[in-house]
């Protein structure tokens, strides 16, 4: 018996060295960034400017695949049903925290097959409107809208898309029947909010400025806590509307399961990288905002975000689809 108990103990204590020392021996092998989306995008930016810092730090290839599809879900799959050694990332983004309310047959669990690295860039949310339309604030264009309901039109690019759940958190909150249009992209609605086909989108403030810098929309008040230093004069949506807040946010998350040495590792490397003046000069310029966290903050965020959107897509009457 006493044989027995020695063994037992013997095999418990290797279990733990197992971890420590896959921790101590990563990367052992190339590190795939996988973007579930199309090239050229928010997704793609962030983990292009990382990925030669990665590859110098950690001594390996640090590669980019894009892995469009499913709105981002073919891509997440990829990582949910991969190894749990930490060479496989995924760029998340808060459409992440929707999915589950939007597909009825989400080949993964967003919490359980998914560990979080940490948010480490944020991008504004902007109301913008056709110049034609006589509001220039968010309480005139509520007054507006309750005024002549059914008569507005929103623009959206795609089901379930930041864009979209941000403008149903606005029809929520506000009571306002806005009609919604969807898009493929980003690049059709934004050229028939300029030629007055739709009047409003909520967007992202990088793909709004250039036309707002034109004058062909109107910016009317931004989705953030608090204003832009950068634009001080552009009211927040909240100090209309109390307690409206919506945005885009992007970070990085392994398979569920991979060692803890091995996340905290990542998360240490990134949040440096992105700190670094060159990357965050780069990442500024096209309209991020740099603010590196860790795993426990990105967790947190995404289980606020998610009962958040459960809300918001059961008052919008939002159905899931296969």
């Amino acid at each position: 018996m006493k044989l027995l108990r020695s063994f037992a103990a013997a095999l418990a204590a290797l279990a733990c060295l197992v971890p420590h020392a896959s921790a101590q021996s990563f990367p052992s092998k190339a590190i795939r960034i996988i973007v579930p989306f199309t090239p050229g995008g928010g997704n793609d930016v962030y983990a292009r400017a990382i990925a030669p810092k990665m590859q110098e730090r950690l001594g390996q290839p640090v590669i980019v695949e894009n892995k469009p599809g499913a709105g981002g879900n073919i891509g997440a799959e990829l990582v949910a049903k991969g190894d749990p050694d930490g060479h496989t990332l995924l760029v998340a983004q808060n459409g992440l925290t929707m999915a589950p309310y939007l597909s009825s047959s989400l080949p993964f669990d967003v919490e359980k097959d998914l560990a979080p690295i940490g948010i480490h860039l944020t991008l504004p949310m902007v109301v913008v409107i056709n110049p034609e339309l006589p509001v220039k604030s968010i309480n005139e264009l509520i007054a507006y809208a309750k005024a002549n309901p059914g008569k507005l039109s929103y623009a959206f690019p795609g089901r379930g898309t930041p864009q979209h759940m941000a403008t149903e958190l606005f029809r929520s909150m506000t009571g306002t029947d806005i009609v919604p249009v969807p898009y493929k992209g980003a690049a059709g609605m934004m050229a028939d909010l300029m030629g007055g086909q739709v009047h409003l989108v909520f967007n992202a403030l990088n793909s709004a400025l250039p036309h707002i810098r034109s004058g062909k929309i109107r910016a009317i008040a931004i989705g953030e806590r608090e204003r832009l230093s950068t634009m001080r004069d552009l009211p927040t949506i909240g100090e209309s509307l109390s307690g409206y807040e919506a945005g885009f946010w992007f970070g990085l998350m392994v398979r569920a399961g991979t060692p803890e040495a091995i996340v905290d590792r990542l998360a240490r490397e990134i949040s440096e990288i992105v700190a670094l003046p060159d990357i965050a000069e780069r990442l500024k310029k096209v309209g991020f905002e740099v603010n590196p966290g860790n795993p426990a903050q990105m967790r947190a965020t995404m289980k606020s975000d998610m009962q958040k959107w459960a809300k918001v897509v059961k008052d919008a009457g939002i159905k899931p689809v296969d």
